[in-house]
């Protein structure tokens, strides 16, 4: 009788404490209404797209509300309503990560923290541990939360900008509106649901710990700057006979350096054909991987991604078969992998109208929106050589049909390289070349060589007509002026 009882008390406390954690968690979760509104690059002075999304999110120590970024982008108007309450209370976006799509939110009203608790953060959790997802799916207003599995533990491709960083996938269910929920394990969180694969059975994914924890450290100054990078291209390296040329044992150690980009904190101390062995002391394999944990191994970008602006990365390689060591300063932030220019989502595009010619800088955010409506984009990233003086390109975009540009009105998303004749370095150089031009005709060479030919006193003196015809409200973007 005695040993039932034991059974019983033991199961009862069981139940207690996970129903406590269970109970400690919901009190700490916010359901995100965001009503966004997108840029619109077919015609820069306006607006784009407006659309409403819901999401989840959670609260940590210092009253501080944890989200998905990709929830709160661009978004125009914010509120957040905790577990259990009716009321929503109006709320900001103090910082966003588009790399990592993490997102801290803040809520000025200290009455919504009533009744709330905070969420203490975990541990990276094991594979084949288990975990339970919170959140409000599908745009639903009742909490769910699912159970499952730790199934894998990799680098993969993020949400908002395609870099890739440490996922987690479970079997526990997320779908649209899990996004910013925490993920959890004994009731701490080990992760942030973020993303599922549309058509797949129970096969979801979310953002590590230790992302979330190098997010929150990266704001602690109050200013988010991201994750430091190294700025290389490399190739793996496991041909026996490429090794051996290279004076490598056949030992599956080491990658080869194939480019060191301008900016990079390798810059002018990493070689073309220099064979990486070692980052932080840690072994990288021929096929890029680390041992990030005993038996598991991922991208060894997982080493500079644990690290902070400002710390120390040392190094060790093989140059002319002989072994090297050294360390670099991770200070590197403007690193210049392409022509193409990087942008957050969240900057407004910039722009010039010139007899109705519209021009835009090139940037990643042109080109994504130009693949999704077009399904391709110029090929740039293989003419790199071409575009070595510029910093940054000029494109027309598209052309508003005007008698000042009559012949080129089927034109769109053409690379210019000249103005008469002249190269310009960046974007706002090109406008101010093109707007001091003072000869009778303006000549724009295009990247294939031909050339678009606009007078000059036509295009003054059909400004003010062109644009209150088209409705443009200012002829070139605030940064640009």
């Amino acid at each position: 009788m005695k040993i039932k009882k034991i059974i019983l008390m033991g199961f009862f406390m069981c139940v207690m404490t996970v129903f406590s954690a269970e109970s400690s968690v919901t009190k700490a979760l916010v359901k995100v209404y965001a009503a966004h509104q997108s840029y619109n690059y077919s015609a820069p002075w306006q607006y784009g797209q407006s659309f409403n999304s819901t999401a989840t999110g959670f609260i940590i120590d210092g009253n501080k509300i944890i989200t998905n970024a990709h929830a709160v982008i661009n978004t125009k108007f914010l509120q957040i309503r905790k577990e259990g309450d009716s009321k929503k209370y109006e709320a900001k976006v103090k910082f966003v990560s588009e790399e990592y799509d993490l997102a801290l939110v803040e809520v000025d009203d200290k009455d919504f923290f009533k009744g709330t608790t905070s969420l203490t953060l975990g541990n990276l959790p094991s594979i084949q541990e288990k975990v339970v997802v919170y959140g409000y799916p599908l745009g639903g207003d009742k909490l769910s939360t699912t159970q499952g599995i730790v199934s894998r533990m990799e680098h993969n491709t993020y949400t908002l900008t395609n870099e890739r960083f440490l996922i987690g996938q479970t079997d526990a269910a997320i779908n649209s509106g899990n996004s910013g929920g925490p993920v959890t394990n004994n009731g701490k969180v080990v992760g942030v649901a973020f993303a599922g694969i549309a058509n797949a059975d129970n096969i979801g994914y979310f953002i590590p710990v230790n992302i979330l924890k190098n997010f929150l450290n990266d704001i602690k100054d109050e200013n988010y700057d991201g994750p430091p990078r190294l700025g290389i291209q490399w190739s793996a390296l496991e041909s026996v006979a490429h090794r051996k040329m290279l004076g490598l044992p056949n030992d599956s150690k080491g990658v080869l350096i194939k480019k060191v980009f301008k900016n990079s904190p390798f810059e002018g101390v990493l070689q073309k054909n220099d064979v990486l062995l070692k980052l932080d002391n840690k072994w990288i394999e021929s096929d890029g991987t680390v041992e990030f944990r005993p038996n598991e191994k991922t991208d060894f970008s997982y080493i500079n991604q644990q690290k902070n602006f400002g710390d120390m990365l040392s190094y060790e390689i093989v140059r002319n078969k002989k072994k090297m060591t050294g360390s670099v300063k991770l200070n590197s932030k403007n690193i210049r992998y392409s022509v193409v220019t990087e942008v957050k989502i969240e900057t407004p595009p910039s722009y010039f109208v010139y007899g109705g010619l519209v021009f835009e800088p090139l940037t990643n955010n042109y080109l994504t929106l130009l693949k999704e409506s077009k399904g391709e984009v110029p090929p740039v990233y293989e003419k790199e050589d071409t575009y070595k003086d510029y910093d940054q390109l000029a494109i027309l975009t598209s052309v508003l049909p005007f008698d000042v540009n009559l012949g080129y009105s089927e034109l769109e998303n053409v690379i210019i390289l000249k103005i008469n004749g002249e190269k310009y370095k960046n974007f706002k150089d090109f406008v101010q070349k093109l707007r001091k031009v003072n000869s009778e005709f303006v000549i724009l060479e295009t990247e294939n060589g031909d050339e678009i030919v606009l007078d000059r006193a036509k295009v003054e003196a059909q400004k003010e007509d062109l644009m209150r015809n088209y409705n443009v409200t200012s002829e070139m973007s605030d940064d640009v002026r």
